[in-house]
Parts: C-alpha cells; structure tokens; sequence
C-alpha cells in the first residue's frame, strides 16, 4: 500500500485473507460447487481392552483440543434429541444385512462377528481412509464417540476397503492418528459390497439383528466435497446411535456422505483403447504432480500409475465436478497466469479408463515424471525470515488464522519483486498472505496474546502499512515486471497470517519466507487500488441479495492483478471495466464464489485503462438458510465489518501508472473515496 492515510480504507486492505487458489492439494477441504457427494461412515464394535485403552487414551489427547462437542446422549428440555438437518434427504433405511454374515479381521488379528457381543445394543461402522483428509479429521470425534458407545453397549468398529492399502500401512495410519477403535481391514470388499459403502468417511449404524437405521455423513461440517463449516451444526451419527440406545426411531435414516470415493475394485481390461500410459499420465503429469508429489502440499502423491490408480474413482469425481484441478475464474472472462483446468475430452478419457478397469498399457510408454527444483525456486533470497518457534495446530477443531511477526532489521526502504514461502509442514498449510508493519502494531497485538503470534479472523488488526501479496498451494513465485516492485519501509516489521486446518493429528508448523529486492535501480511502484461500497446491508432469508460498487479511474492506470474478497454468504463475484468508449473490458469473474479459495490473479498480459475509466464490482449473497456456510441460524441482517459473521465486498488490484507522482494522487484519490462512505462501522 503506498499510502497510511484512511483508517476505513485500511480497515478493509486489513480484512483480507488471500486463499490459496492454484493445485489440487489439500482439495478436500477448500472451495467446491454446492453439490452433494455421497460420503460414508460404517458400523462397528470396540469390546476389546486394547482398543477400550486406546480410546481412553484418545479422547484423553484430544478432548482438550477440540471444540465441545454435544452427547449425543443428553435430552432436551423437552426429551426429544435434536435432530435438525436442511441439506440431507430422507429416505427409507436399506434392507437389513443378515449380522451373522457381518464379521472381519482387526489390525491386531482379532476376530469381530459384529453385533454379538454380550449386551449388545448397535453397531457402529465407519469406512476410513489413510490418505483421505476427511477422514482423518474425523477420528478425534470418532475417538471420543467411541468411548460414548462403549459406555452404552455399542459395538464401534472403523473399516479399511482399500485394495491398495496394506496391513503395515493400515497399521502405521492407525497408530499415526491414535485410533481408538478396532479397525478392520476389508482385503475382499465383503463389507463394503454388503453395506453398500462407497465413500470414506461413510457411516453405518445397525441393530443387533443386523437393521441398517442409518447410513451416511458423520455430521454436517461439509455440506459438499471441497466445503466446510467451522463447527457442524448437526451431529447425524451421533443422534442415530442416541435414539437407537434410548429405544427411538432414527428419524433421519440417510444422508449423503462426503469424502473419498473407495477405490475401485474393477479389473482392468489390457486391450482398452485407453491406457494410463498413453493417455492419462500425461494429464495426470501436467495438471496435478506438482502438487501431488511426496512432500508437497496435497494429502497424497499422484506421481505413479499405482497412485493414480488407487485414486482414481476420486480423481474422477473432482474432475467431472471441475473442483480439481482448482481454479475458481470463470473461463474466458478475463485471462491469467498460470490458469488451471482440464477439458471435456481430458475428463471424458479420465472417465473412460477409469470405466474400463484402468489398464496399465505398455510400461515404456509411460511418460517421466516431472521433476522439481528442491530449496528456494527462485534461487537464494536476498532476505529469510524464518518463525523463531514453532506453532502447534490441535488434532481437531475450527480452522486457525495465526498471525506472525517477524523483524525485517531492514535500514533502508525497498522494493520487494517476489516472496517464496516455504511451509515448515504443508499437511496443515491452507494459504498465508503477507503485509508489512511499520507502526509497531503487531507486535503489540502479538505481545498481548500467549504462544507465538496472535490469532484472528478477517482482519490483520493494524491499519497501516501495505500488502505485499500472498502464497497459494500450486502457485510458483514470480518476479513483478522489470523495474517494479512494491514498498517495504525501513524498520518495519514482516506479517505472515497463516491459514490452518487441522488434520486429525496433533501438528506443528515453523515456516520461512524467502524476499527477493528489486534491484536499487528500480523505481517503479506497484500500489493497491480497491473497489467497494461499505453501504451493505444484507436482509435474512434473500437468497440473491445484489451489491453494486464502482469507482471511475481519475488517471490511467495498469492493472497487474485481482483480488476479490467476500466472507461466507458471497455466492458469486464480477468485475468489469466500462472504458470510456463503451467498451467493457471483463476483468475476474467467480461463478461459485467460497471464502476458502480465494487468491491473487495475475494477468496474462497487464491491462492498460485509460482515465474516465468506471471499474465495477458485482457481489450476490445467500443469506438463506439454504446457504450450508451461513454463520446464522436462523438468518440475521448482516453489515459490512471484518468479523467472521459479518461480510464484505471489495475487489483489489494491483496497479502502477506512468509516473510515481500520479501513483501517490491515485492512492489518495482512492482511499478519499472509500473515506467519503457513510459507514457507521458497526454491523
């Protein structure tokens, strides 16, 4: 930012959380359509010692951690347990499974005939999966509703029915993340087949006669693949076991599951038209090693014909469903750096391979994979700064946004050309965006909290400053443009705020930031211009509830890149540039807007636009109840503010002019205008 002058106007330079946008990791929990995908959870029994120790154990771990969670077996005021749910579809529970035939072999080579231990009064069975993020963020919850079960007589059992997964890497899975339940290994797909699982997690609550009563979702927290809530509202698992134990008919007997598709169990057909080696590696190889490769940021590797295999039925999903690999602009609104997106016939093969059993083909001619720089890409940065400790990330809970202050001990102001950032452990590293402050306010706010950093969400906390950008998963650091660079003053200190979810384990995170100066030579400075109108407010119950801002250029100006902000009720996004000509010139467009993937655009080309020019920027909202993310239930009038309950609509570019002199009257120009806003701060 080239300027410190209106509070109002940082206020909202310091709301922004830029998301990563780019790459296929950790697609599970980021930004999806609002569709439903089955997801699953299956019965199961935990009546041996062992595993009654390890779940004590478990719960012990993590119940600190974890938001309280509610018992399923508590009443209410009216002894009727809760069992509200607005997005799952009712239906008729499945035909009952004979128990007799339900039995299978635990990690530690026991025995489980299920429902037939003494007193018996569920089962509870889950399907899991080692490498599936979802999954693994739900066994700290499945943990502490296992010793609940246990205490009522339900049998609680999780099941592997991966033909890929061996019993060693079942076993290093279930000791990694504590699980303190007996898990079954379904090497022929008996139970998968008989309980009709197809997702991990899928969830499966049966009667001791073998009456499947319910079959689905743990709970709401994703509402749909690549969708998530801070907390659930609705525990569906939960409330089954509770009205099954206290005698009562589940009324919700199905929900959709939400997860990883299990592995296919098809045999491959090695005279198919369609082979992984010629067709599918190539796609596979260009569109998602980067990110799926060992050490990087996604949950799993995609760098072989045996990784891509035992993915593949959720490699299709995501494909078909256009989540992965993840880019969130309209195609052809606007064109970027680095877009990412496969085409229909590159689906349609996917699809096809997978149809026929995904055959191998003739191993020489499968392509080398891509190889990757290790250590800094850009080369050795001129700056590292690097977190003096490291942070903790609970096994369970609500998303985090940590915010860290390092030091710069710069003497002289500089123009920064690029950041690297370098998470200490990418298994839990949602996005991080950076902000200098020269002020000394972060480190107030950063002393006033325990542990290192301090924790918030929207808002950096500190007006002041500027942006200077942010990291995304997949995204490669780029230089800015020759002679361009944008503003660090001397003395002041780097911000990082760290965007992080947890994984299912306890966690921890040291990460570095790499600076790359622009040389002394240049002078040329990239400021952010932004475009909103603070007069919001969004009545309850408008499911396409319209906000409208626009500013006119009062110089020419270059855009380099687009940042668009909303929180959770944004459902879709528009700017546009009417020149003053008439021409309108598309400038970023988001169709399904989510707050988890949000990010910085550059332009394939930057854009000139000359004075005169009127920028406008479209936001709808869903302030419904239909909206799976709206942080109120029921539905509130929401105002403009930083708070994760509140909303807001601007849209960030970053931009130069022909002159350094023009760029300063730009800046104040702008933040006059946002200043000119009669906005009562409050929400």
């Amino acid at each position: 930012m080239a300027g410190h002058g209106a509070s109002r106007g940082n206020r909202i330079l310091g709301s922004v959380a830029v998301v990563a946008v780019l790459c296929a990791g950790l697609w599970l929990f980021r930004a999806a359509p609002f569709r439903a995908v089955p997801a699953s959870i299956s019965p199961g029994q935990a009546n041996d010692a062992e595993a009654a120790s390890r779940a004590a154990r478990a719960s012990e771990q993590f119940v600190s951690f974890a938001e309280p969670v509610p018992t399923a077996f508590e009443q209410s005021d009216d002894g009727v347990l809760p069992d509200e749910n607005l997005f799952a579809h009712v239906t008729e529970a499945p035909n009952a499974v004979e128990p007799s035939l339900l039995k299978g072999v635990a990690l530690d080579g026991t025995l489980h005939r299920l429902g037939q231990s003494d007193g018996c009064r569920a089962v509870v069975v889950v399907f899991l999966g080692t490498q599936c993020p979802i999954s693994n963020a739900a066994i700290p919850g499945l943990n502490r509703l296992a010793v609940e079960c246990r205490q009522r007589d339900v049998e609680f059992f999780g099941v592997i029915s991966w033909r890929s997964v061996s019993r060693r890497e079942a076993l290093q899975h279930s000791d990694e993340y504590h699980v303190g339940f007996p898990v079954l290994l379904d090497t022929t797909g008996e139970l998968r087949e008989r309980l009709a699982a197809t997702h991990s997690p899928h969830a499966f609550v049966l009667t001791p006669r073998g009456e499947t009563v319910y079959s689905g979702a743990i709970d709401d927290q994703f509402p749909s693949v690549g969708r998530k809530k801070q907390q659930p509202v609705s525990y569906y698992l939960r409330d089954a076991v509770a009205a099954v134990v206290t005698g009562q008919s589940v009324t919700l007997a199905r929900t959709e599951p939400v997860g990883c598709r299990l592995e296919s169990l098809r045999q491959a057909d090695e005279n198919a038209d369609v082979t992984f080696a010629r067709e599918i590696a190539p796609i596979i190889f260009a569109n998602c090693t980067t990110c799926h490769r060992e050490g990087a940021v996604a949950p799993f590797s995609l760098e072989s014909f045996a990784d891509v295999r035992r993915h593949a039925e959720q490699i299709r999903v995501m494909a078909e469903l256009k989540l992965m690999p993840p880019w969130k602009p309209t195609r052809g609104f606007g064109r970027f750096r680095d877009e990412q997106f496969l085409t229909e016939r590159e689906i349609q093969l996917l699809g096809h391979w997978i149809d026929v059993g995904m055959p191998l083909g003739d191993p020489a001619e499968v392509p080398t994979p891509p190889v990757f720089v290790d250590g800094w890409q850009l080369g050795e940065p001129d700056l590292v700064l690097t977190l003096p400790e490291p942070f903790r990330i609970p096994a369970a809970g609500p998303d985090i946004y940590q915010y860290f202050v390092l030091p710069t001990g710069l003497t002289e102001d500089r123009l920064v050309s690029a950041i690297e950032y370098r998470a200490g452990n990418a298994r839990v590293v949602h996005h991080a965006s950076f902000r200098y402050d020269d002020a000394g306010n972060a480190r107030q706010l950063d002393a006033a909290w325990p542990g290192p950093g301090y924790q918030r969400f929207g808002g950096w906390g500190f007006s002041g400053g500027g942006t200077l950008g942010g990291w995304a998963v997949g995204v490669l650091p780029q230089r800015m443009p020759t002679g361009f660079g944008r503003p660090i003053k001397a003395g002041s200190d780097f911000v990082i705020q760290t965007h992080y979810h947890p994984s299912g384990k306890h966690e921890i995170d040291q990460a570095s930031v790499g600076i790359f100066f622009a040389p002394k030579t240049a002078k040329r400075r990239i400021a952010e211009l932004f475009v909103a109108n603070m007069e919001l407010t969004i009545p309850p119950g408008e499911r396409r509830f319209r906000h409208h801002a626009e500013y006119t250029l009062p110089i020419e100006v270059t855009l380099h890149s687009v940042l668009p902000h909303s929180h959770f009720l944004g459902r879709e996004l528009q700017a546009t540039a009417t020149l003053p000509d008439g021409h309108v010139e598309p400038l970023i467009e988001i169709a399904d807007w989510d707050f988890n993937w949000q990010g910085y655009y550059f332009y394939s080309q930057p854009l000139k636009l000359p004075a005169g020019t009127k920028i406008e920027f479209d936001v709808v909202f869903d302030n419904s109840a239909h909206n799976p993310l709206n942080p109120h239930s029921p539905p509130q009038t929401v105002r403009w503010g930083e708070e994760s309950d509140a909303e807001m609509a601007v849209c960030f570019f970053d931009v130069s002019t022909n002159t350094e002199a023009e760029l300063d009257a730009l800046v104040r120009h702008n933040l006059t205008w946002i200043d000119s806003q009669h906005w009562s701060g409050r929400r």
